[in-house]
């Protein structure tokens, strides 16, 4: 079997991780993996320890039709399975691609990772057509996709969570030595993009609500536009917190940080699926405060493997994080249940298995 995978982002996230740990595990199981990625050397440095076939073209969109004939002219004389795209306008691209080849025997597999209504032009109505299988990363992703009535059998249409690759032996990173943090104050950690949909601005409203005599430190890691992160610095100093945020920057790789924090917060005032950091937190046994707005709630428990708030709600986030902040045998009772949970039905391997399905016809 062999499976092309589409990488049309710029810069490196969560989702082409995601392609990444897929492709590695493919590897691994005797799958052959190839590439179609966009001319970016950050990307494609990134996936050269593959050491499989890198196809490098434009991916510009719906109406790429130069990408479609490159990749039609790969696809013509491969011995390819599927092509798994990763977002609408990559299966546009292979679907065009697959008409111009003539392969018909090539499957065309798409992930959507956003939670958005699904489109119902008649452009999008031919496209659904051609894609055989979606796979959403959370039930309210497959809902919200569904609300608007899409043209596309509902037969197509799976949910699997993601799944994050946990190394045998990670080492935590000392994050109190390097930042100055002091034993007795709690780190709090958000990892991802530095965006205002993430809710970053509640997040600072929220810390600046907490009683002025908790010990804690909050640890920022990601990186995002120079205008935001000035933005969040400012904000920082404006409410009192220059000392409490530490904008510690991209890291590479993130789970020492992660493993090295006593509380994951995940502030997002927009719905999203599956949350990667939220599993990375979990599986290290640490309590998640999460927004109940999306996915998270298909596998954060409130009161039970962690803290679900309102999205927005500056005071709930603040409540949330005191209460975990002052009670130590909460943190480690929610912690010792997320990690359950995670090991329970979170692991790679059981994303791994379920994603394998996907590709049986």
């Amino acid at each position: 079997m062999k499976i092309f995978h589409i990488v049309s982002n710029k810069e490196w996230g969560g989702g082409e991780q995601t392609v990444l740990d897929l492709s590695r595990r493919q590897l691994a199981d005797g799958i052959e993996v190839e590439l179609f990625c966009l001319p970016s050397e950050d990307i494609i440095d990134r996936f050269r320890e593959l050491n499989v076939p890198i196809h490098v073209m434009p991916l510009h969109g719906a109406l790429d039709f130069v990408s479609a004939w490159k990749m039609a002219q790969v696809l013509k004389h491969s011995n390819a399975h599927a092509v798994h795209a990763h977002n609408f306008k990559e299966a546009f691209t292979a679907a065009y691609a697959r008409k111009l080849s003539g392969r018909k025997d090539i499957h065309l597999i798409m992930c959507r990772n956003l939670t958005r209504k699904g489109k119902t032009s008649l452009l999008y109505r031919w496209l659904y057509g051609q894609i055989e299988r979606i796979v959403f990363d959370s039930q309210v992703a497959l809902d919200t996709f569904v609300s608007s009535n899409p043209q596309i059998s509902h037969d197509k249409l799976s949910v699997i969570f993601n799944g994050v690759v946990m190394p045998e032996r990670i080492v935590p990173a000392d994050v109190r030595k390097e930042f100055g943090i002091n034993a007795d104050e709690v780190v709090i950690m958000y990892h991802g993009r530095l965006d205002p949909e993430k809710g970053l601005d509640v997040l600072a409203d929220a810390l600046a609500r907490l009683r002025k005599d908790l010990r804690f430190k909050l640890v920022l890691v990601g990186r995002g536009s120079d205008e935001y992160t000035a933005h969040l610095k400012d904000k920082a100093v404006r409410n009192g917190l220059g000392d409490k945020i530490i904008m510690a920057g991209f890291r590479n790789p993130v789970l020492p940080y992660v493993a090295s924090c006593d509380i994951g917060v995940l502030p997002s005032v927009v719905a999203e699926g599956c949350s990667l950091a939220a599993q990375e937190h979990m599986s290290q046994g640490h309590p998640v405060i999460a927004t109940n707005n999306g996915g998270q709630r298909e596998y954060i428990e409130d009161g039970k493997n962690g803290i679900l708030v309102p999205p927005g709600d500056a005071q709930a986030l603040a409540d949330a994080i005191e209460r975990l902040i002052v009670d130590a045998e909460l943190r480690k009772q929610l912690g010792r249940q997320a990690k359950a949970d995670y090991d329970d039905h979170l692991s790679y391997e059981r994303f791994y298995a379920k994603m394998k399905k996907i590709y049986d016809f």
